[in-house]
């Protein structure tokens, strides 16, 4: 009876032991996600600068067209980008009746998301975005051919030079929203090419006295009866190799 007695303790033992040993082990294979904290890897702050590649070209072959734009945007999170834009321009525009020039500059803000996964190895981009444009001008009327629809005196159609409707209008501004698609790809390591096609809509501008703006600088040709507008730039860009961490 003794011997049962020490048997039957002795199972109990090996029994509490097993199941003991079993709740260790399973703790340890399965730990709790609030016991164990593993800390996600940051974004790198990452700063691209670049120069729009058409305006220098069209410059170059163009008479009437001077202007360069630097583009630049920043990695903040993952995908998520800063862009911006600062160009300058000057353009002489000839319509039918009118000759004239616009200069001044232009900025813009705003974010894009790259929507575009990449393999190992491989840092291209497909993006969408918006911009928040913001242009400072002047416009300069050269001259203009007054329209007479019976003409009777003679040299009706030669242009006016002089008067007090030719001349500089100054101190002109504009602002408007862009929606931007974008593609970037990685030619060489840091060295990137894109191209961006965007969409205008103009929020408002300055209407100078006794004329109209024809170009304004950034958001290209405006009209009365269409206040949309768009532009296309091809860039070729720089990562800074630099990086520092969020």
């Amino acid at each position: 009876m003794r011997k049962t007695h020490i048997w039957a303790f002795c199972i109990s033992l090996l029994w509490a032991v097993t199941l003991f040993s079993q709740e260790i082990e399973s703790e340890l294979l399965y730990e709790s996600p609030l016991d164990t904290i593993v800390s996600a890897p940051k974004t790198p702050l990452t700063l691209r600068v670049g120069v729009d590649l058409y305006r220098p070209i069209r410059s170059r072959f163009d008479d009437t067209f001077q202007g360069i734009e630097w583009a630049g945007d920043l990695l903040f999170r993952k995908n998520t980008f800063i862009a911006m834009e600062l160009g300058s321009v000057e353009v002489t525009k000839q319509t039918e009746q009118v000759n004239s020039t616009t200069s001044g500059s232009y900025q813009k803000l705003g974010l894009e998301l790259n929507l575009y996964e990449n393999w190992e190895g491989m840092n291209n981009h497909v993006t969408l975005g918006f911009r928040i444009a913001r242009s400072s001008f002047s416009q300069t009327l050269n001259s203009y051919t007054i329209l007479d629809r019976t003409p009777f005196w003679v040299g009706y159609d030669e242009p006016v030079e002089n008067g007090f409707s030719t001349g500089l209008r100054e101190n002109l501004n504009a602002l408007w929203v862009e929606a931007v698609l974008g593609f970037k790809v990685q030619l060489f390591k840091n060295i990137y090419l894109g191209l961006g096609l965007r969409l205008h809509r103009l929020v408002n501008n300055t209407q100078p006295e006794n004329f109209d703006n024809i170009y304004i600088p950034g958001f290209n040709r405006k009209t009365d009866e269409n206040k949309f507008g768009a532009s296309v730039n091809y860039t070729l860009s720089y990562s800074l190799p630099f990086r520092f961490s969020k």
